[in-house]
């Protein structure tokens, strides 16, 4: 069946360098980072549920250093069926591949809806339609999901489901790599009752001046930890050091990005990721992505071990629910965002 994509800008993609990247480097042990720490950090899931003392504070260890100097890891061992992501993949593909009128009741919807369907972030605000068609729908503490197509629905629960469950050990290992017990981060952001979205986005091939394109612009995801997996085209950039660097996955791996969420629980020690997605050539790219995030009436604020004197407080509690609607309902622009959070200090003249 033929892809219909809906209308889309040519702008080319300009800024940054759109071919550099650095390797993944697989873990032997446990998670473990390339000789000169430029390597993008892999974790052994079965590591952090099964692995032995040493080996799993190790981990730990590492996944503290990923989260402090990049914000961005990848997860393997992860135990999620290859089955059943193509399965998502597969009927993400089925749905935007149908004519526009059986998803026109959800191509106006707005940012808080808990389904939505279009092109570029949100086309109300966006001012140009970036190169990317997507789907966005709530997954818990309910799933919402379109009709079409109709077995949508059960590929979405059980993978958001299996999503869950391994991001809520993630954020566990994350509380113990700052020191704190398990728990601490888990609870501080109610992720036992988390709120959970599913987004497939679309890529449509790139025929642009340049013949590169911008699939979304630079930012940081608004809740605490995302899940992406793509298809066999690449586009993901993260920003590290001032550079953008082109993500390369592992066979089977999941890419893990930082949120602004576990920016402020962490007080600024962790940094949510900046990253975008470019396009380019004759193929199309996919990637579903599945982000877990406080509960919606949380609020988030740095966890007091963190700042045990009380100076220091990089930023204020901020209602989770509050802090979502602002990001999606302006332009992205890079971690923005988060600047109705930070504590403003005075300067001295």
């Amino acid at each position: 069946m033929a892809e219909t994509p809906l209308h889309h800008s040519t702008d080319p993609f300009t800024d940054g360098e759109h071919n550099e990247h650095d390797p993944a480097v697989p873990a032997s042990d446990a998670a473990t980072c390339g000789a000169d720490g430029g390597g993008i950090l892999v974790v052994d899931f079965d590591v952090l549920v099964n692995g032995a003392a040493d080996r799993r504070a190790r981990a730990i260890r590492d996944l503290g250093r990923a989260c402090e100097d990049w914000g961005f890891f990848m997860v393997v061992n992860h135990g999620v069926p290859e089955e059943l992501k193509e399965a998502t993949m597969e009927t993400c593909r089925e749905l935007f591949s149908l004519p526009e009128e059986e998803k026109v009741e959800y191509l106006e919807a707005g940012p808080m809806d808990p389904v939505r369907i279009g092109t570029g972030f949100f086309s109300v605000v966006d001012g140009v339609r970036y190169w990317r068609d997507y789907l966005k729908m709530f997954a818990h503490p309910e799933l919402h999901c379109p009709a079409n197509p109709p077995k949508l629905r059960d590929v979405a629960a059980e993978y958001s489901a299996k999503k869950r469950a391994l991001m809520l050990v993630l954020a566990r290992a994350i509380s113990e790599s700052l020191g704190l017990d398990g728990g601490r981060i888990p609870e501080a952001m109610g992720l036992e009752s988390c709120f959970q979205i599913l987004v497939a986005n679309h890529y449509p091939p790139c025929s642009g001046p340049g013949g590169a394109g911008m699939g979304l612009p630079a930012h940081s995801d608004h809740g605490f930890l995302t899940l992406l997996f793509q298809n066999g085209v690449d586009g993901l950039q993260v920003e590290r050091g001032g550079r953008w660097r082109l993500a390369k996955p592992l066979p089977g791996a999941f890419f893990v990005i930082a949120g602004d969420q576990l920016e402020i629980v962490s007080n600024g020690r962790y940094k949510g990721a900046l990253h975008r997605a470019v396009v380019g050539g004759e193929r199309a790219r996919m990637s579903v992505v599945s982000m877990i995030s406080p509960c919606l009436d949380a609020v988030v604020a740095p966890v007091l071990e963190l700042v045990p004197d009380g100076r220091g407080l990089e930023f204020r509690g901020v209602r989770y629910r509050d802090y979502m609607e602002h990001q999606q309902s302006n332009k992205l622009y890079g971690k923005a965002a988060l600047d109705i959070a930070r504590v403003k200090r005075d300067i001295a003249a």
